[in-house]
């Protein structure tokens, strides 16, 4: 069996940054890295291809810098989930992609928001966006940070072609992950934050609103899973991958808001 050593002092440092833990499989599992955001579906997935007989994948979570710098220098992540976008740039060494599903960025309202402008807004557009991030109100707003995480960079798009970019600047709180921002709108920290319809699904009955934002305001977030040619594990990897096309698996992405 593999102790925590063997994964180096990179991939210990995600594991105990976001809680994780391996298996007690771990020498006959194969690793996924996956953006935090997306701890709930993936570890979802994990337990039900573990039940198909398959040993249950290790997984390390982590903003999406993290994420590519342990899939780049660890060694041992067989594949990576995220934004396809995101995964391209990152100029990983893959072997084979597989789609998840399509990410679909919210605003989660915080209970006692001193703003009313978010009642009765299905989907937030520019002019929703206007009132509710702008109403002087509101006084911190919450988002991953755009550099690292997926969703921090579609807020950001969201705001700047709402035309809110300057007038909300002063206001912004930049976080490292999307479960961090959910935990500042659910501790009442701020008013408003950025996050996705997975992690929005989580908290909903802890938070006022969980509000879609208007998707010709951001660029579109498609969610895959790369494999990479750097895998020890390259045949558990694929057929991972071809189950992620499962009815099974395709119910629980359903489920997670892609």
């Amino acid at each position: 069996m593999k102790s925590v050593r063997t994964f180096g002092p990179l991939v210990l440092a995600l594991l105990l940054l976001v809680g994780g833990s391996l298996p007690a499989s771990a020498g006959e599992a194969f690793t996924i890295a996956a953006g935090a955001g997306y701890r709930k579906l993936v570890s979802a997935l994990g337990e039900a291809y573990a039940k198909t007989g398959k040993p249950l994948p290790q997984q390390v979570y982590g903003n999406m810098g993290q994420v590519i710098a342990q899939a780049k220098q660890s060694g041992v992540v067989d594949l990576v989930i995220g934004d396809k976008k995101f995964l391209d740039k990152a100029e990983l060494d893959v072997a084979a992609e597989y789609a998840i599903g399509k990410g679909r960025p919210v605003l989660a309202v915080a209970k006692g928001c001193p703003s009313a402008a978010w009642k009765g807004r299905k989907v937030l557009d520019a002019a929703g966006a206007k009132a509710l991030l702008a109403d002087p109100a509101v006084a911190r707003i919450a988002l991953p940070d755009p550099k690292k995480a997926i969703y921090g960079r579609a807020a950001t798009e969201f705001m700047e072609r709402s035309g809110l970019a300057q007038g909300v600047a002063g206001k912004l709180l930049p976080v490292g992950t999307v479960p961090q921002v959910s935990a500042y709108v659910v501790s009442g920290e701020v008013d408003l934050g950025f996050i996705n319809l997975t992690d929005g699904l989580a908290i909903k009955d802890k938070a006022a609103a969980v509000i879609p934002l208007d998707e010709s305001l951001f660029d579109p977030i498609r969610i895959v899973a790369d494999s990479l040619k750097t895998s020890p594990n390259p045949a558990a990897a694929a057929e991972f991958g071809a189950f992620l096309a499962t009815p099974a698996a395709r119910e629980i992405v359903a489920a997670q808001g892609l």
